[in-house]
């Protein structure tokens, strides 16, 4: 579906209202997927493994939605956790090819409370892209929301850049930085774990503004 025709309110709505839902209908595709799997190549995946109260068939999962009012609902989780998948596929593509080209860094930037209360969203977006945009060199980043030691959900963001070396001190004036540096000799670990974690991010800023979460790309 074109980007355009998505109903990001009703996308948001389902994501807070019905998360489960959500959970339900991920666990209900990897479960015929995995019937699929079994019956073509005689695979027995960890959903035929698991107890079957946790993944059930799709159709068993359809005839309750439809029987509780909530089809509508199931058709958007549909839509939901496809564009997470094909957002998980290129995320992957990206990070491996940035993990095999350079070292890269995983970095959290944080900012003060006096730089929350003084700033809009907006500001802080493009603070953390004109900071990223500096170093010339390849980036993915997002928006997070963590409880913070007053269990408030404290706004920053986390960013996977190829570089060596980054600069702290021009990001003091906003908050800090953690950087870890990206193991390259274990490619395929850090690129899988990395790209689940920032498409989860990109649902997170989804859900917290009720517009589109899309993540910050180098060009």
């Amino acid at each position: 579906m074109a980007s355009h025709n998505i109903d990001y309110a009703y996308k948001s709505y389902v994501l807070k209202e019905h998360a489960e839902l959500v959970k339900r209908e991920k666990r209900a595709s990897l479960y015929n997927y995995a019937i699929y799997n079994l019956n073509a190549n005689g695979v027995v995946s960890f959903a035929l493994k698991t107890k079957k109260r946790y993944y059930t068939s799709y159709n068993d999962l359809q005839g309750y939605c439809k029987d509780n009012g909530l089809y509508k609902e199931l058709l958007e989780c549909e839509k939901i956790n496809h564009a997470e998948y094909e957002r998980t596929k290129r995320l992957k593509k990206r990070i491996r090819a940035m993990l095999t080209s350079g070292t890269c860094l995983f970095l959290t930037l944080t900012f003060t409370n006096d730089t929350l209360a003084n700033t809009t969203p907006k500001q802080r977006r493009v603070a953390v892209v004109r900071y990223l945009k500096q170093f010339k060199c390849q980036y993915i980043a997002n928006i997070d929301f963590g409880k913070d030691k007053t269990k408030t959900m404290r706004e920053h963001y986390h960013a996977v850049i190829q570089s060596e070396n980054i600069d702290f001190a021009s990001w003091r004036k906003y908050g800090n930085i953690n950087c870890q540096r990206i193991r390259s000799r274990n490619i395929e670990v850090d690129k899988t774990k990395l790209a689940k974690y920032v498409a989860k991010l990109s649902n997170h800023a989804i859900k917290e503004t009720t517009k589109r979460g899309s993540l910050i790309y180098s060009r």
